[in-house]
């Protein structure tokens, strides 16, 4: 699998570190392997698919999925579930240290089926950092990551009875016992509706109404609004309101206050926005970033 993306704006020694640490996932015949990165702020990991199921976590950082249907954001309390065979591509919105399970399709009854945004509760945190396989690599990095020495992978290390078989079991547990989350933004395909979410996502704090862009598509304001729930389940006032709570992840998660993050995204005072994320994620933006439900 190719991770190159935008590696060209990354010196060579950062690009080659990474790279040396991918090798063919899907021959490694075992139900759940886990395969620790650390990337860096603003790394691309370019549109791939695999055979196997990927549950992609960061243990610290704040990363983006996205498919052809949409987006999902992860902060260190989220994880993104993609199931095996869809085209997806990351991006690394802060320096992030990803641990990624690749997971059998087989392996456990009732997996999710679509792309999903998923809880880490503080047992699945640990398991997944208990659980982590050095890389077949010389990477450094690698190893830095977990302080483990490098070696080939092992299928035997996961044989019936052995602690990586135990603690694998007791992940994929975890992971359909895990409630999904709000962190997902539905793309739309209408050619009338691309515009309007491809400038609105790349200036969230764009107020223009409505009718504007409408106007600008050269459509009525009802139709607009049709469309947007019949194409992704969502009002344009919502879609453009959990836009808005993604993207303040992303800011959030680097460090911004929330006072700058919400008049960033448009929002006449910090209050506003606050209300608005409660209604979406439950909590206060500060809650959800120390991990309160």
């Amino acid at each position: 699998m190719t991770t190159k993306g935008n590696a060209l704006h990354f010196p060579p020694a950062v690009r080659d570190a990474i790279d040396a640490q991918w090798f063919d996932v899907d021959a490694v015949p075992v139900p759940v392997l886990v395969v620790p990165i650390n990337y860096p702020t603003d790394w691309h990991i370019e549109p791939h698919s695999h055979r196997k199921a990927q549950l992609i976590y960061c243990c610290a950082g704040v990363m983006t999925v996205e498919t052809a249907d949409g987006q999902w954001v992860a902060p260190p309390n989220r994880c993104v579930w993609v199931p095996g065979g869809v085209v997806h591509e990351i991006r690394i919105n802060q320096a992030a240290g990803m641990r990624t399970l690749y997971v059998e399709p087989a392996a456990r009854p009732g997996l999710p089926t679509h792309p999903c945004t998923l809880a880490v509760s503080p047992l699945l945190r640990e398991l997944i950092l208990a659980s982590v396989i050095p890389t077949p690599s010389n990477s450094a990095q690698g190893n830095s990551a977990q302080g483990n020495t490098t070696r080939a992978l092992d299928p035997k290390d996961f044989a019936p009875g052995t602690t990586n078989a135990h603690i694998a079991d007791v992940l994929l547990d975890q992971i359909l016992a895990m409630p999904a989350s709000e962190l997902h933004l539905p793309f739309p395909t209408d050619r009338r509706l691309l515009p309007i979410c491809a400038a609105l996502t790349a200036n969230p704090g764009d107020r223009r109404s409505l009718k504007d862009w409408a106007e600008r598509v050269g459509t009525s304001d009802r139709t607009i609004e049709r469309l947007f729930t019949q194409e992704t389940g969502l009002t344009f006032h919502r879609w453009r309101e959990q836009m808005r709570v993604l993207k303040s992840l992303t800011l959030l998660g680097s460090g911004r206050a929330v006072k700058n993050v919400a008049l960033e995204l448009g929002f006449a005072n910090p209050s506003t926005f606050i209300t608005m994320f409660r209604k979406i994620m439950g909590v206060t933006p500060g809650a959800y970033l120390r991990g309160e439900k």
